[in-house]
């Protein structure tokens, strides 16, 4: 049911869902046997009682790449995370840096996609800052990184597929702009007409409670690993190739919060132009006097 919405996104038969276990290695040969290009999209940002970080990030990523082997698929493109490095203090970048080298051994012409916090429909990004619940924090939201449009990810991916020099690149996908988590609330605040609350909570406590509530919940509340990355800032490995190398601009992130955020505002304020917008006729009001002398 989670997946029925996708079905009409495509032409009549063009959408085609196959049940796989990632555990079950002859349900995901079933999957990609037959394929053209294979993206591994397959990520969690939180352990579960039924997969770690290290079960998804690093064997799922290794089965889906044995499979893509066995059956010489054209194209494989592994959609990897920002900050993957063995060395991070995150489990979930650890486990993200240890699946780009496992697919890479197992099948050298894998395509490494490595994207920045995606904003757009159903984000949870702009929409987690515009819901009515209150955000929980640990660092004063002053984590640091350049958000991305998803249209810009999607059609990224999809001009790699189409160009076999991507095979056995690394792509850094991120926006034009760096923004710290409280300067995109702001933003957020400024576009619905409302100030939402985000409560601060010291790491010390908020990360061993994460922990414990993510071990007795079956529902998504937050985990100890989120909590870690919230003082880790975004870091751009110089070496990878970028939006630049397809060809392509990234969008910036406030000239669309009007476009994702508008449903967040009350009726009285619903018809009114973008914030954006507000500010350019804000400044039409004054006269700007250069003096030289």
């Amino acid at each position: 049911m989670a997946k029925r919405h996708l079905k009409p996104t495509g032409d009549l038969g063009k959408v085609v869902f196959m049940e796989y276990d990632l555990r079950n290695t002859a349900s995901l040969e079933e999957s990609v046997r037959h394929s053209d290009v294979v993206y591994n999209l397959i990520g969690r940002d939180y352990p579960t009682k039924n997969f770690s970080l290290e079960d998804v990030h690093v064997e799922g990523a290794e089965r889906i790449a044995e499979a893509v082997a066995k059956y010489d698929i054209d194209r494989f493109i592994h959609v990897s995370s920002y900050n993957a490095d063995k060395k991070s203090s995150s489990e979930f970048f650890r486990t993200k840096a240890r699946g780009e080298e496992v697919v890479r051994n197992i099948f050298p012409e894998t395509t490494i996609v490595r994207p920045s916090p995606v904003f757009g429909f159903e984000d949870r990004l702009l929409h987690r800052l515009a819901g009515v619940t209150n955000m929980i924090t640990s660092n004063h939201m002053q984590e640091r990184f350049w958000p991305l449009h998803a249209i810009d990810f999607g059609t990224a991916l999809s001009l790699m597929s189409e160009d076999d020099a991507t095979s056995s690149e690394t792509f850094e996908l991120y926006g034009p702009t760096n923004y710290s988590m409280a300067e995109i609330a702001e933003l957020v605040d400024k576009e619905i007409y409302k100030h939402r609350r985000h409560i601060n909570i010291p790491k010390g406590i908020l990360k061993p409670t994460a922990k414990y509530l993510n071990q007795l919940l079956w529902w998504k509340t937050t985990s100890a690993d989120e909590v870690e990355r919230q003082f880790i800032n975004q870091q751009i490995d110089p070496k990878a190739k970028t939006f630049k190398d397809l060809g392509m601009e990234p969008a910036e992130l406030k000239n669309f919060t009007f476009h994702y955020l508008q449903g967040y505002r009350s009726s009285a304020f619903y018809d009114l132009p973008p914030a954006t917008e507000r500010e350019k006729r804000e400044e039409k009001k004054f006269l700007h006097v250069i003096d030289d002398q």
